[in-house]
């Protein structure tokens, strides 16, 4: 039987694989990643903006996500998918136009803002929530919908989403919901709706 002359070390293996060399550390330093991750999110979708041609470009239209929490694992498997097609489209040698959103108004975020509010005035007050307005209800649902945005916003790109953060839109911006109402007006005009009243923060 043979016996092993020495034990092998993880070193030995090494030399007996015919593997290229390298001067790259085999992962980025820690330290490293984020100078990383916006060289090839933020400071390549500006690179492809300015320099791919606008007659031939790809545009991403995103249902935005509510404005009401931490991201999760279904935001990651939204906003990575939609990261895949327009990366290929930009490999494809298309200019990617994709300014993300968020949806600030609706139930999710009011419950989440009285949830907040019945937190802050103490969980055996379980009718907190009656003694507050309208107008304050929604108030506390547009602070909550604006720290959310900028926590899943650092969020999606410390993701590499590459996108057009800087100019990120909200449904509670008053451009936004003038817009909104213009069109609903047309809307009323021309007979398609009956007459309505809508809240906005």
């Amino acid at each position: 039987m043979l016996k092993a002359t020495r034990p092998l070390r993880a070193t030995d293996w090494s030399s007996t694989l015919n593997l290229p060399r390298s001067s790259l550390p085999a992962r980025p330093l820690l330290s490293k990643r984020p100078a990383y991750i916006k060289q090839c999110s933020d400071d390549l979708y500006a690179w492809q903006a300015a320099n791919r041609p606008a007659s031939d470009i790809f545009v991403l239209h995103d249902g935005p996500p509510y404005a009401n929490g931490g991201l999760h694992t279904g935001h990651a498997l939204n906003k990575i998918l939609k990261d895949i097609f327009c990366r290929f489209q930009l490999s494809r040698g298309k200019r990617v136009h994709y300014v993300p959103g968020w949806d600030c108004h609706g139930l999710p975020i009011e419950m989440k803002a009285l949830q907040a509010a019945m937190g802050d005035k103490g969980a055996s007050d379980g009718a907190a929530h009656t003694k507050m307005s309208p107008i304050e209800i929604r108030k506390a649902a547009r602070e909550l919908a604006a720290r959310t945005i900028e926590e899943q916003k650092k969020n999606f790109r410390e993701w590499a989403i590459m996108g057009d953060w800087d100019n990120a839109w909200q449904t509670m911006q008053k451009d936004f919901e003038l817009k909104q109402l213009q069109v609903f007006k047309e809307m009323v005009d021309k007979g398609k709706v009956g007459p309505f009243r809508l809240a906005v923060w």
